[in-house]
């Protein structure tokens, strides 16, 4: 399963540098980061809440390496552990 592109990917998509793709969003006051957090955020309580996947499978779709790095981005995101965030 692939996650989100990266920003060389996503830079690229633009036909842009990752340099001026940094800096315009700095001129929104928004970074690359934020926004693909805020993707995958969206996403994982989407998944958390209409479907009956693993934490493990919603991580791997929401572009996490592993379930644990998964688990703490969330509870930061949310305040809540995605267990907890699905009952």
């Amino acid at each position: 399963v692939g996650g989100p592109p990266g920003v060389e990917q996503m830079a690229a998509k633009l036909h842009m540098s990752v340099r001026t793709l940094h800096r315009r969003l700095a001129d929104v006051g928004h970074s690359y980061q934020e926004i693909l957090d805020d993707v995958r955020r969206r996403l994982a309580e989407e998944f958390l809440g209409n479907t009956d996947l693993s934490v493990e499978e919603i991580s791997a779709r929401v572009g996490f390496s592993d379930a644990s790095n998964f688990r703490k981005a969330f509870k930061k995101w949310t305040g809540r552990t995605p267990a907890t965030y699905r009952y």
